[in-house]
């Protein structure tokens, strides 16, 4: 969320929000502004905690209200997928906090945030400042789940995996993207040669190790006939990872740029995928879809359906206003929305229906 305060005086800072009449700003030099008029698309909460520019600008990096906080590390990253919303141009930008405001972010978060994730670009590029944020972490919040958005590449390293273990928090659970089931398809859509054999031994170290892995797969045009072929992979090497996700398309940054490429449509994707879903749960391992309209799912799999995309990108069509599973449904991105201009078929209620 974009803010814009009137009037502001002083340099970048991170605040906190108190709402008492005015809004006072509660930096973390302890330092306490009380402000004016401030122009926001969304309004502010008690306990959110802002990035404040000399300009006045600022950026919600937690809203209070939603108690999940979220660690961006850097927008940089050692792969460069072919489908990855992020822009070429986003992706060298080292975007991040400065290593003491990161940490002074996290000392701000209130005792009770439910949730945490650490992400980029990849957030282990900053490796000595992910290892200080990990033990922080392990710290203040021992006793919730923290989520690692990561690539894997460079859990493959054992010096630095070792280092990992001793300061992870001890409900850690990796995210990694498996994008095909050889090295040459895994390669092909990261860009990154040798990406595979980095990934596929992040993971192993993960798993020997006990720490949660979710693994996700990314369903484009390039790796649609291969989903069967990676659940198989899976099954066969990673049986005890904690879930497999499947996940669409959000079109902007290289998956804009390269569209006729990677895009595939919501429903020719669940048909692709259904096979490997099938293959996944009936091995035991809990699998579910991301950023997927419902009525592009059989109702069979609508119970592993995920509203999976960000509030402030949800956008549904028109014809989504007579469907009776609207509230249910997980939309879709807007910028997907106005590129492909899907068909969607409102789902009836079931007296309608005639069932």
């Amino acid at each position: 969320m974009n803010l814009f305060i009137e009037g502001y005086e002083g340099g970048f800072r991170l605040a906190r929000v108190s709402l008492d009449g005015d809004i006072v700003l509660l930096g973390d030099d302890g330092y306490a502004t009380r402000l004016g008029s401030v122009k926001s698309p969304e309004r502010l909460s008690t306990g959110d905690i802002l990035t404040i520019d000399k300009r006045g600008r600022g950026y919600r990096l937690y809203s209070n209200e939603e108690h999940d906080a979220t660690v961006f590390m850097t927008g940089n990253c050692n792969s460069n997928c072919i489908m990855c919303p992020t822009s070429d141009r986003e992706r060298q930008m080292d975007s991040g906090l400065p290593d003491a405001r990161l940490l002074a972010y996290i000392d701000m978060l209130p005792a009770d945030v439910s949730h945490v994730v650490v992400t980029g670009g990849e957030p282990t590029l900053r490796p000595r400042l992910f290892l200080k944020v990990m033990r922080k972490l392990t710290d203040r919040f021992p006793h919730i789940e923290t989520l690692l958005l990561t690539n894997g590449r460079s859990l493959s390293v054992s010096s630095f995996f070792d280092k990992l273990i001793a300061y992870c928090p001890p409900y850690l659970c990796a995210a990694i993207p498996l994008h095909g089931d050889t090295p040459e398809l895994h390669d092909r859509i990261t860009r990154a040669p040798g990406s595979f054999e980095q990934t596929d031994r992040g993971i192993r170290n993960l798993l020997a190790a006990g720490i949660a892995v979710e693994i996700r797969i990314v369903v484009t045009r390039l790796n649609q006939a291969a989903l069967s072929g990676i659940a198989d992979l899976i099954i066969r090497y990673y049986p005890t990872v904690h879930t497999v996700n499947f996940i669409g398309l959000e079109t902007r940054g290289n998956c804009a740029k390269n569209f006729k490429e990677v895009y595939i449509g919501h429903r020719e994707a669940f048909e692709a995928m259904k096979g490997a879903i099938d293959a996944l749960i009936e091995a035991g391992i809990n699998t579910s879809i991301y950023n997927f309209p419902l009525c592009a799912v059989d109702t069979g799999y609508w119970g592993i359906c995920r509203k999976s995309i960000s509030p402030e990108k949800i956008r549904f069509p028109a014809a989504c206003d007579a469907c009776a599973a609207k509230e249910e449904c997980g939309g879709f991105f807007s910028t997907t929305l106005s590129m492909t201009k899907p068909q969607v078929k409102p789902i009836l209620a079931r007296k309608e229906a005639g069932a």
